[in-house]
């Protein structure tokens, strides 16, 4: 089946709509994305309990990884959740999502990226999931964020991304200074350009888009000129068994000129 390919925007919009105008709750919507975070990590450790790191920013994306990190906690992994970026910028349901790690028994820690403790944990964890930007994302990666990056991106380790991996930019696929190089990302609602074009199609690894309840009237409203080509839409047709060049026409190609022949000879 064919998947429309949505933008920044529309999805910002879409949310906005489905929290302030139909009242569905903003942690609902966390939660689930969360819930298909915690899935693929599952998918990835062969439904066994093992260790994760994650790695999540002040903003909404982040708040995605702190409750995927709660629910992780509670199917038995051991799990430490990082906020890499400044407290005062949490945004209020990221906030809650913290109150119920905590009350879980775990802790949103501070990043504390010469903490050799915590790097060598780092390195004998299962997974990691990369929960620093999302879709939001207009500047180039820096600071502690980009040292986060490099931790994802310079250990042997498989990396779930949260929406879109961290430092590609959402509507072209574009990196911004350094993007996390992903096994899997799960988007939601609908996928983004960034996903397949640029470096982003190189950064995304296997993608999975996940449904977190937006109201299905509202996705289908969207006017997405864009959509992805599947295997059964390309449709050749069948030559037979017995068929020899020559029977099918020729064909002559002009174009090119010295030292710029390789798009006719392709």
């Amino acid at each position: 089946m064919n998947m429309r390919i949505a933008t920044a925007q529309q999805m910002r919009e879409t949310d906005r709509i489905a929290i302030q105008e139909r009242g569905i709750p903003s942690t609902d919507l966390m939660e689930r994305a969360a819930a298909a975070l915690a899935e693929e990590v599952i998918n990835l450790t062969g439904d066994w309990a093992g260790r994760v790191v994650c790695f999540c920013g002040p903003g909404n994306n982040g708040g995605d990884g702190v409750a995927c990190a709660r629910q992780l906690l509670e199917a038995g992994f051991e799990v430490r959740c990082v906020l890499v970026g400044s407290r005062e910028k949490m945004t209020q349901d990221t906030r809650a999502m913290e109150a119920k790690l905590a009350a879980a028994g775990g802790k949103l820690e501070t990043f504390q990226p010469d903490d050799s403790g915590f790097a060598a944990w780092c390195l004998e964890a299962n997974v990691m999931v990369d929960a620093l930007f999302g879709i939001g994302l207009n500047s180039d990666v820096r600071g502690d964020a980009l040292i986060a990056v490099h931790m994802m991106n310079t250990c042997d380790i498989p990396v779930v991304s949260a929406d879109i991996p961290s430092g590609v930019e959402t509507d072209t696929g574009r990196v911004l200074g350094e993007a996390v190089y992903a096994a899997r990302t799960v988007t939601f609602t609908l996928p983004k350009a960034g996903h397949y074009v640029g470096k982003g199609g190189l950064c995304t690894g296997q993608l999975t888009v996940a449904d977190i309840g937006i109201p299905k009237d509202l996705v289908d409203g969207l006017d997405c000129p864009v959509c992805t080509v599947e295997a059964a839409d390309v449709r050749l047709p069948r030559r037979p068994r017995d068929a020899h060049k020559g029977d099918f026409g020729r064909c002559a190609i002009l174009g090119g000129s010295v030292g710029y022949t390789g798009a006719p000879v392709l």
